[in-house]
């Protein structure tokens, strides 16, 4: 009976025993602070799986604006990115933003997400759209809600929604206008500057900001001068003139085109295909110049500019572009 009473006692301690908090403590990791880039193909799957499914083929992207109906750089980026994410699929017919553009300003509407269904409607009548794409942005604080409405243009309602949420890094910061502060100072790097600075409003290209500074005519050849600054960590970027059939090239208000200029970026001059494989630091402007030859008079405008900009790390290009550039 005792040996009973000793084996019981024994299995009851080894019981506890076992059932004692463990020794080794567990690792609690803090979430991943998601960029913009990574969220933004996420936010397209989201629209292409409604589209789809509602056997929608032609589309329009309104820049998106926030609850005030603001539209910063940021609204602008989250649209530009769409239509090319959205058009590289192949899938998809979507209107050229300059047309939308004019349609919304003969309708005195503004490029913003708020649509009624009266507007959309009729902006489907006039372009020819199944759809359009609208959408707000919230400031979080230390995230930003990027909410997409899909409207069917043929009943002006919402039938589809999409959503990320993003940390706001120093690139969300910069296209939001806000000024990025480092050890209590304001930082004076280039990519620091008011979006408003320079000619035209700044264009950012996957974590590339291009800022137009001068243009002018000199001696037969038009100049453009730009700023170009890495916003992302360090990387590798190159600006081709002759690769791939694509040229940098500039069409002005009497509807001359003028290819294969001069490249500069900062101390790196242009190659065979142009400027080739330049490390950019992050946030530090460089100086891109380039010189268009044989204009054999002085144009008043410079309707269109294209620049082509390649990103190794990502094995794609990026036409980069700007309209209406006055010619000093």
């Amino acid at each position: 009976m005792r040996s009973i009473r000793l084996t019981i006692f024994i299995l009851i301690i080894f019981a506890l025993t076992a059932c004692g908090p463990a020794t080794k403590t567990a690792v609690i990791q803090e979430p991943e602070k998601i960029t913009l880039d990574s969220q933004m193909n996420t936010l397209t799957n989201q629209i292409i799986s409604s589209f789809n499914q509602s056997n929608v083929k032609k589309i329009a992207v309104i820049e998106f604006a926030d609850l005030e109906g603001n539209v910063t750089q940021l609204g602008r980026f989250i649209a530009e990115e769409l239509i090319t994410r959205i058009f590289t699929t192949g899938k998809f017919d979507v209107v050229e933003r300059n047309l939308l553009q004019k349609v919304l300003e003969e309708q005195q509407l503004g490029m913003t997400g708020y649509i009624d269904q009266e507007t959309a409607i009729s902006l489907g009548q006039i372009l020819g759209v199944d759809a359009i794409i609208t959408g707000s942005i919230t400031d979080l604080g230390n995230n930003v809600k990027i909410n997409a409405r899909l409207i069917s243009t043929e009943t002006g309602s919402v039938f589809a929604v999409a959503s990320i949420q993003v940390f706001k890094d120093s690139t969300i910061k910069l296209l939001l206008g806000e000024s990025i502060v480092t050890s209590g100072k304001t930082n004076s790097n280039s990519s620091q500057k008011p979006q408003q600075s320079g000619l035209k409003t700044p264009i950012v290209n996957h974590g590339i900001q291009f800022i137009l500074e001068e243009c002018f005519y000199t001696n037969g050849f038009v100049s453009v001068i730009l700023e170009v600054t890495n916003l992302d960590f360090d990387k590798q970027i190159s600006l081709y003139d002759r690769s791939k059939n694509a040229y940098a090239r500039i069409i002005d208000d009497k509807g001359r085109e003028f290819r294969s200029p001069q490249q500069f970026l900062g101390t790196h001059k242009q190659g065979w295909n142009g400027i080739e494989n330049v490390t950019m630091v992050q946030d530090v402007g460089t100086q891109y110049t380039l010189k268009f030859p044989n204009v054999k008079s002085k144009p008043t405008i410079v309707k269109r500019l294209d620049m082509l900009l390649y990103i190794p790390d990502l094995q794609n290009s990026f036409t980069i572009t700007f309209r209406d550039i006055p010619v000093e």
